[in-house]
């Protein structure tokens, strides 16, 4: 039970650096609508982009979570 506490929490943990990982993601890609209003295309890809960061960001979480565990592996067993 203590495992699946501490995969819930780095999981939970995962999903909320996510948000801001996605909302960089979609900020630095600058996109701005072709007429005055953006389409529902315009919308829906803006969307599945910020779906893409959103996973990005927690790929990145996990992979950190795996360095951190590698270095305290290397350093308690010295």
């Amino acid at each position: 039970m203590k495992i699946f506490a501490r995969e819930f929490l780095w999981f939970t943990t995962a999903i909320i650096l996510a948000l801001p990982v996605a909302y960089l993601f979609i900020g630095y890609m600058s996109l701005t609508p072709a007429g005055n209003q953006s389409t529902i295309y315009e919308q829906t890809f803006e969307m599945e982009l910020f779906m893409m960061g959103g996973i990005i960001g927690i790929i990145f979480t996990y992979i950190m979570r795996l360095f951190i565990w590698a270095i305290t592996k290397i350093i308690i067993e010295e």
